[in-house]
């Protein structure tokens, strides 16, 4: 009996702290492609691109605006993601791709009573379809291409995995349970040294109804994002590309029952320095992308800001048929 009881205490403490402490702090965005993992331009005519990326995403420190603020439960989040990028270059201007991430998502804290708690999920994410096309006729001899692209999101990824039967909130679920759509415009100019690339996206996010706890219901909707990124490239040699880039996401309250969540919304930036190598000419390259925040402002009290992310990606290219350039 005593056991029994134990464990239900345990259930109860840590069903109370995720739902007072996971909702009140947003860790991370939702499950959602980031700047660089979409793709940068539409892929050549006839040709498949397929990436593999991998990222680790850690939040750490809680912000009240621009300002850090104490965390006396030392809270800590890590979300790693493995995505699988199809990129496909339907005729010179127009370009398909879909992107299939698999997630890791763990949020961890100090309790006075129980010590260190931890909550995890994992499984297949939420996968987005895009469809992009060239504004500009581009030019081999000097690469240029302005692209817009739409696209949507559709909920795949779980929103129902538990900890200890207890069905965890929205932020820690692999899937946000939302149709979202995606819209982006992006600029690219090359020359012969030195590359420049432009983009903004904005995502705008759906409702789901969510069961927080047996035979109750709320309406969590994520906030609505934009994106954007600024970068340059140096070409080293002919193998090696050096680059540089800000990027920065803003992101609007999110809303429970239509009531907007005090703690939600953000802006923040990172500094991105990462280097490319063309282990095969026009067949195989490998990147790494190291985001340092330089810039938080994190709307209410308890949000946790990012501390640094990491990511590192293989992309391959495969022509299917005579390239009609």
């Amino acid at each position: 009996m005593r056991s029994a009881t134990s464990h239900v205490t345990i259930v109860l403490i840590l069903a109370l702290a995720t739902a007072g402490s996971t909702l009140g702090s947003n860790c991370c965005v939702p499950a959602v492609p980031q700047q660089g993992v979409m793709g940068e331009t539409i892929a050549q005519p006839h040709t498949l691109d397929i990436g593999l990326h991998y990222e680790y995403l850690r939040s750490a420190g809680m912000y009240e605006g621009q300002e850090s603020v104490a965390d006396p439960d030392a809270t800590r989040s890590v979300w790693k993601r493995t995505t699988l990028t199809l990129g496909y270059g339907l005729m010179s201007r127009v370009g398909l791709s879909a992107i299939v991430p698999y997630v890791w998502k763990e949020k961890s804290w100090i309790d006075d009573e129980m010590g260190e708690l931890r909550n995890s999920s994992d499984g297949l994410g939420d996968i987005t379809f895009m469809a992009r096309y060239s504004l500009l006729a581009r030019s081999f001899v000097d690469f240029r291409e302005l692209s817009v692209g739409l696209g949507v999101k559709v909920p795949t990824g779980s929103v129902e995995q538990k900890n200890y039967n207890v069905t965890l909130p929205l932020m820690l679920q692999p899937g946000t349970g939302s149709w979202d759509y995606l819209a982006s415009l992006s600029f690219y100019q090359g020359f012969d040294k030195i590359d420049l690339f432009a983009s903004g996206s904005y995502l705008l996010t759906g409702s789901y109804e969510y069961e927080l706890f047996t035979d109750r219901y709320e309406t969590y909707e994520f906030g609505d994002q934009l994106s954007y990124l600024i970068s340059s490239s140096y070409h080293l040699s002919d193998r090696v590309d050096l680059s540089a880039a800000l990027t920065g996401a803003i992101r609007s309250a999110d809303m429970i029952d239509d009531v907007e969540e005090e703690s939600s919304g953000r802006h923040e930036i990172w500094l991105v320095p990462s280097v490319t190598v063309i282990a095969i000419p026009d067949l195989l390259r490998f990147q790494a992308f190291w985001e340092q925040p330089v810039f938080h402002d994190l709307d209410g009290i308890g949000q946790l800001g990012s501390d640094y992310n990491l990511r590192i990606s293989a992309t391959c290219s495969f022509p299917l048929t005579g390239s009609d350039e």
